[in-house]
C-alpha cells in the first residue's frame, strides 16, 4: 500500500509507502493502526488536503486520517457500500467497519452521512435521495459529538461507486458517472470548509486484470476527482 498525500491544499505530493507493515491488507490490527498513524503524525496537519488510497481494500485509512482532527466536524462517504458493518476477528478494524468505528468512537464526530450503497446494514435517517441533481440515496447518521451547526467536513470517496465504464474496482461496483460524481459533491461540499479528503478505489497494478486500459481509466478518474475536490482545498 502506498499513499499520495496533497499536504494542506498546496501544490506538494508526497508518497509514504506501508509495504513494510504487516497486518494491513482489508483488516488493519491494532499494531498496524499505531505503526501507521505514528508515521503520519511526523506530516504536519495529516489530515489535510487530499489523499489517495490505494484499492479499497485500505479504506479503513479514513479512519486514521480522522483520528487526527481536533474540532466539531461531518464525514462525508461517498461509496457503493457504507462500510459500517461489524468487523469479525474481535472487532479488528477492516475497510468494511471503519465507518461506524468513526460513529461509535469519535468524540469530535457530528454527523456522518453516507451515500451511494444500494444496502445500508445501518438503518440511518434518510435525508436526500436526488441531490446534486442525482438520484442517490444519503442517509445520515449522529455522532456521539453531534451538534446541530453548518461544521467543516472531511470527505471520502471509493471509485466503487462509480459505473464500470468510468473505472475498474476490485470490488462490486454502483452506477454512477463520473460527471454524476462531481456534481454530488459539489452539492455536498459547496459552502463548507474542507479539512480534508481522500479518495481510493481502483485496482492493483499487479492483477491480472489491471491492463493497460483498465490503468488509464483509472488514472483518468482519480485526476477528475482530485480537480473537482481540489477546488474546495484552495478555499
Amino acid at each position: 500500500m502506498e499513499e499520495l498525500l496533497g499536504i494542506g491544499g498546496e501544490d506538494i505530493c508526497r508518497r509514504i509507502s506501508f509495504t513494510d507493515i504487516s497486518g494491513r491488507n482489508m483488516y488493519c490490527t491494532d499494531e498496524a493502526y499505531s505503526e501507521i498513524r505514528e508515521r503520519l503524525s511526523e506530516i504536519p496537519v495529516p489530515e489535510t488536503g487530499i489523499h489517495l488510497i490505494d484499492t479499497g481494500n485500505y479504506h479503513y485509512m479514513s479512519r486514521i486520517f480522522t483520528s487526527f482532527i481536533s474540532e466539531k466536524y461531518d464525514l462525508i462517504l461517498m461509496d457503493n457500500h457504507n462500510d459500517m458493518q461489524r468487523a469479525g476477528l474481535g472487532e479488528i478494524l477492516s475497510c468494511g467497519s471503519w465507518a461506524l468505528d468513526v460513529l461509535e468512537k469519535d468524540e469530535n464526530l457530528s454527523s456522518l452521512y453516507v451515500y451511494g450503497p444500494a444496502v445500508f446494514e445501518v438503518q440511518g435517517e434518510i435525508c436526500d435521495t436526488v441531490t446534486g441533481g442525482v438520484n442517490v440515496t444519503g442517509r445520515v447518521y449522529r455522532g456521539k459529538g453531534y451538534e446541530e451547526g453548518n461544521h467543516p467536513v472531511y470527505f471520502s470517496v471509493d471509485k466503487d461507486i462509480l459505473d464500470t465504464g468510468e473505472c475498474i474496482t476490485n470490488w462490486d461496483q454502483g452506477s454512477l458517472h463520473l460527471n454524476e460524481l462531481s456534481s454530488l459533491i459539489d452539492s455536498k461540499v459547496s459552502g463548507r470548509r474542507l479539512i480534508g479528503a481522500d479518495i481510493c478505489g481502483g485496482i492493483s497494478e499487479s492483477d491480472p486484470e489491471c491492463t493497460e486500459r483498465v490503468r488509464m481509466e483509472n488514472v483518468r478518474s482519480d485526476r477528475a476527482l482530485i480537480e473537482v475536490i481540489g477546488n474546495y482545498c484552495k478555499e
